[in-house]
């Protein structure tokens, strides 16, 4: 079953059905007194929905556009809580991506309450893109509607300002190391008795990070090397460049 529109009156997105407290607008001409707003699809009339006469409505088919500057906010927000949380010594990726996540699946469902108050039938297609691709989600939501590229431009700005500004998060925030990484970095490119003979067996120096380990471009943070039968050192690692290149020295 499908809405027609009378003539004079703007044409509905396909599938289109007023939703509860739907009114035309009042500049709208009246529709003829035959006129049956439902057909199927061969476009023979059937009856349907009561369709309400003029009386003083809004736009039917132009939903908010507050749903898609939210996924812009949503963006700035990780971008500090990255900062905040890298700051206070604390491993951010899952936290950041967890709060992302929930926070945009709450910008597609408020977006979505905002179409079905249009009149849009959300297709299932677009559910799908919300939870897996906001980018897409973004795309086809404003073909569907027929609206402006300006939030999805805006959002698309910020997510390319936090690309450009990764060095500055590293320098203000810090950069977070996997302890893994680094241990394994020192052991392979310092064994500890270089100096031994060919006939001597070289042991290998076993490294120990703190986990996690959280630091910004410059400072520097100790890790312990030992290997059997000598005494532990202490390694001072420093953090060179917001891409995770390290150097340490031995004391």
């Amino acid at each position: 079953m499908r809405f027609s529109s009378p003539p004079g009156w703007p044409t509905p997105p396909e599938d289109w059905s007023p939703p509860a407290g739907w009114r035309p607008q009042p500049d709208w001409p009246a529709a003829p007194e035959d006129w049956s707003f439902w057909s199927d699809d061969a476009g023979q009339p059937v009856d349907g929905p009561w369709v309400p006469e003029h009386h003083g409505a809004s736009e039917f088919d132009v939903p908010s556009n507050l749903a898609l500057w939210a996924f812009s906010v949503v963006q700035i927000l990780m971008t500090v809580l990255d900062i905040l949380l890298l700051r206070s010594g604390i491993p951010s990726t899952s936290t950041v991506v967890g709060v992302g996540t929930v926070l945009t699946l709450g910008c597609v469902a408020a977006d979505v309450v905002l179409l079905r108050q249009a009149g849009y039938r959300v297709p299932v297609y677009l559910y799908v893109c919300g939870i897996l691709l906001p980018p897409l989600y973004l795309i086809l939501r404003i073909r569907l509607t027929k609206t402006r590229w300006r939030p999805f431009v805006v959002w698309l700005l910020v997510i390319v300002g936090y690309a450009l500004a990764t060095p500055l998060v590293g320098q203000v925030g810090g950069v977070e190391l996997d302890a893994a990484d680094v241990e394994s970095a020192i052991e392979g490119a310092h064994p500890v008795n270089d100096g031994a003979s060919f006939n001597e067996t070289i042991l290998p120096a076993q490294v120990t990070c703190p986990d996690p380990v959280v630091v910004r471009v410059g400072e520097s943070f100790e890790c312990e090397s030992a290997v059997l039968g000598e005494a532990p050192e202490t390694v001072t690692v420093t953090l060179e460049s917001w891409l995770g290149d390290l150097s340490w020295r031995t004391t």
